[in-house]
């Protein structure tokens, strides 16, 4: 017994373990998506990387060259997911005009001071959600001034320092309105903005999501304006396989400091639900700016 012990590979646990993680990262659209579990795990998917360097330092502490290999195969599989999307992006010249967005978080009582820090930034479009009864009058009142074109549908507002026009109600099939669409006279050629907050998802509650982000990803799909935007909090990150459709017509710049752009929780992001998806025009400049007192972070993006 102790001489086939003493033949093990050293190590043997961590690299079963690295490799398990690898075949995650390389296999995860095979998983199936019961009660929505997959999607969960895909949009926690980029912590995989936490995982492997957390079994490296084993594999370095045990000298073992077979967990030290199969931890560097995992290691390229996440890299060849995330390493681009981790690394800052190259400066593209100066925007026509700029887009914060963020879920200001409904009922929050600091509602006026980060539409206050948002407006100081001086973007042409401010897109908000989770407005309430008690934020909107708050934000409004703040905003109204020095954006004097704006749409409020049920939850989401865009305010705007250019024209609006052609403003449409959307509720992507969740049966009531929660997302808007409006043409923004934008310099040179107006823009087409599509402002959503998509339902939660959760293990057990997904189908409202999923069914929201298959009719917006099938609204754009079908849309033929030529400049086009999609921002708000689609409770969904890249990784998530739902996500796909909105990808294949849409494109999102990489952040402008190293990381991955993680929006939520406030205090600790762990993922991307927040999102400016772009058609047409050219992203110059992507940010997630500090916490300002909701759950969400806010984003800041230049285009032109």
């Amino acid at each position: 017994m102790s001489l086939l012990t003493s033949r093990r590979p050293r190590g043997i646990l961590t690299g079963f373990g690295a490799l398990a993680v690898g075949a995650l990262l390389a296999g995860h659209g095979m998983l199936p998506d019961t009660g929505g579990a997959a999607s969960l795990i895909e949009t926690l998917l980029p912590w995989a990387g936490a995982a492997l360097l957390v079994l490296g330092v084993v594999a370095l502490l045990r000298l073992s060259l077979f967990a030290g290999v199969a931890v560097a195969l995992a290691a390229a599989a996440w890299w060849s997911l995330f390493g681009a999307a981790l690394l800052p992006a190259m400066p593209a010249g100066a925007p026509a005009f700029r887009v914060v967005s963020e879920n200001i978080e409904a009922g929050n009582a600091s509602a006026a001071t980060i539409a206050q820090g948002l407006a100081a930034r001086g973007p042409e479009l401010i897109a908000l959600q989770e407005l309430d009864a008690s934020t909107r009058p708050e934000v409004e009142t703040v905003l109204d001034a020095a954006y004097p074109h704006h749409v409020i549908v049920g939850t989401v507002g865009l305010w705007s320092r250019y024209e609006l026009s052609a403003e449409q109600r959307l509720d992507l099939g969740l049966g009531w309105d929660r997302a808007l669409r409006v043409d923004v006279q934008t310099p040179g050629t107006p823009t087409r903005v599509y402002v959503a907050h998509l339902a939660s998802v959760r293990i057990g509650e997904y189908r409202q999501r999923d069914r929201m982000l298959d009719q917006l990803a099938t609204t754009v799909r079908d849309d033929e304006t030529p400049r086009l935007v999609v921002v708000g909090d689609l409770n969904a990150a890249s990784t998530d396989r739902r996500f796909a459709p909105l990808l294949s017509t849409l494109t999102e710049r990489s952040d402008d400091a190293l990381g991955l752009g993680f929006t939520w929780p406030a205090q600790f992001p762990v993922a991307r639900l927040d999102h400016v998806l772009t058609r047409g025009l050219t992203t110059v400049h992507s940010e997630v700016l500090p916490a300002n007192g909701s759950d969400h972070r806010p984003i800041e993006v230049g285009l032109r």
